[in-house]
């Protein structure tokens, strides 16, 4: 049977139908480009609604961005049945304290037990996603992650279950790479990519990502990784990083050749990754993700036992009621018809017509006027959100690595409020203990760690920050961000 796939991405919406299965067969595709600017829950709706019909026949699984979802790959003692589900309802409760999660079942065995993947989202965001997607008249089947696609792709690849790899996944604006040894998954990763595709510094920040792993693994003897393979990026694009990964001693190859999909004339599995992922089906039915079913209540579409009640319910009522007044509805029309003329000659009155169009003159007047203030208060909700970026703010970045780290403020850019620079330090920076605090602060809507290297005597910490909009403040505090750079870097190079 014929499933629709909507993958949710920052700019576009990407919307694939096909068979589903371990080779799945993808017969219509749409790259879906987002209009506008502005909340991009309102951007998605925009689009879904003027989505074509076809897209709307059968119900859809949704694989929600990488940006609004969190992940995890558990491994359980083996079971099954109901005490897996107990096992990992604990593991869920203590690894998504915020949000609402499911998980799919990746492998089982005896002797090493059982791995999961686990997904999860706020209720608030798959709420919302649920209501738009009802209101531009699509039925929601189901919702997924993204690394649950990446995971059944990966399986389903030759040699996979023979070799240890680290797999880039590249999407719209960021990455996420796996590490993978003998087909069990054993690290994750996932940047924002800032700089454009085919460019230096687009390379630059593909081999930190790659050193990063290789880092993590560096302690574990019994790893040895030797190729890196990737989806999602043009060849051309990609190549600009191929120097830097191979200076590393690894081998570099494309999953072009081993996607294992069968696509519409003109179109390349590369692009469509996300869409794929959620069409590959395991070798044996296990248990899927479905974050819709801890949100999903009678009004939503989909849930088809309530909503048959909901709209058959009324009709029968309204049915039964026709049937008991008829008689006297009978009764009332000639009353209704004398009623009806003595009106018409009420309103055919010159005085009356009159006053009628003073007030419509007036109610015009009126709705100009709330337009005004609508959009008054619009702009106000607007600046209410701004990004704040003062000494003050410096300060306590500052202050969460301690006096033995120094700051480089290497970008920032204020209309989306992310902040990239880099932390030194001549010590070996305690990388998760300095990330939690930065994150404690509360001045960052996320916190992303893009590389790590030492040179010259010093460990340097790069990442980028979201910074959480405030209200500016136009204190003494507030200072210009090229002014606060300037001294960041005076401050470092004196050190």
């Amino acid at each position: 049977m014929s499933q629709t796939v909507l993958a949710f991405q920052e700019n576009t919406i990407l919307a694939a139908r096909g068979l589903p299965g371990k080779s799945p067969v993808l017969s219509e595709v749409q790259q879906l480009r987002l209009q506008g600017q502005g909340d991009a829950f309102d951007r998605w709706q925009r689009t879904l609604t003027a989505c074509g019909e076809e897209w709307k026949r059968d119900p859809v699984c949704l694989v929600l961005p990488a940006n609004r979802c969190a992940t995890r790959v558990l491994s359980l003692p083996y079971g099954r049945g109901k005490q897996l589900a107990e096992m990992a309802a604990r593991e869920l409760e203590d690894s998504f304290r915020n949000e609402t999660a499911d998980y799919s079942v990746l492998r089982r065995d005896k002797k090493t037990g059982v791995d999961i993947c686990a997904g999860g989202a706020e209720a608030a965001s798959l709420e919302r996603i649920l209501k738009i997607c009802q209101e531009a008249g699509f039925v929601v089947g189901k919702i997924t992650v993204p690394l649950e696609g990446y995971l059944h792709v990966l399986r389903q690849l030759p040699e996979y279950g023979e070799r240890t790899a680290i797999y880039l996944f590249f999407e719209e604006e960021g990455m996420t790479s796996i590490l993978c040894q003998n087909g069990r998954y054993l690290y994750p990763s996932r940047s924002r990519l800032f700089s454009e595709r085919g460019t230096y510094d687009f390379g630059t920040e593909i081999v930190r990502s790659v050193s990063g792993i290789l880092q993590f693994s560096g302690n574990k003897e019994h790893l040895n990784i030797t190729e890196v393979r990737y989806a999602g990026c043009g060849k051309d694009d990609f190549e600009v990083g191929m120097d830097g990964i191979l200076g590393l001693h690894l081998q570099v190859f494309p999953m072009m050749e081993e996607l294992n999909a069968v696509m519409p004339a003109g179109e390349s599995a590369l692009d469509w990754i996300p869409c794929i992922g959620a069409l590959t089906c395991p070798g044996r039915k296990e248990k899927q993700i479905d974050l819709s079913r801890a949100v999903r209540h009678p009004g939503w579409k989909g849930d088809r036992t309530a909503g048959l009640i909901r709209h058959v319910f009324p009709f029968a009522a309204v049915l039964l009621c026709c049937l008991a007044v008829s008689a006297a509805v009978a009764g009332l029309n000639l009353h209704t018809d004398r009623r009806i003329r003595a009106l018409q000659a009420e309103m055919e009155d010159e005085t009356l017509q009159k006053k009628y169009r003073e007030f419509l003159d007036l109610q015009a007047e009126q709705h100009r006027f709330d337009a005004g203030i609508a959009e008054t208060g619009q702009t106000i909700s607007a600046l209410s959100t701004y990004p704040e970026f003062s000494s003050s703010v410096l300060h306590r970045i500052q202050s969460a690595g301690g006096s033995g780290i120094t700051l480089f403020i290497t970008r920032c850019d204020m209309e989306t409020g992310i902040l990239v620079f880099d932390a030194s330090s001549r010590e070996v920076l305690d990388i998760p203990s300095y990330i939690l605090k930065l994150q404690k602060t509360g001045l960052f809507y996320t916190v992303d760690y893009t590389g790590y290297v030492y040179e010259n005597g010093w460990y340097t910490l790069s990442l980028s920050c979201t910074m959480e909009g405030k209200t500016p403040s136009g204190g003494e505090d507030a200072v210009n961000v090229q002014e606060v750079a300037e001294n960041t870097v005076e401050e470092g190079g004196a050190e």
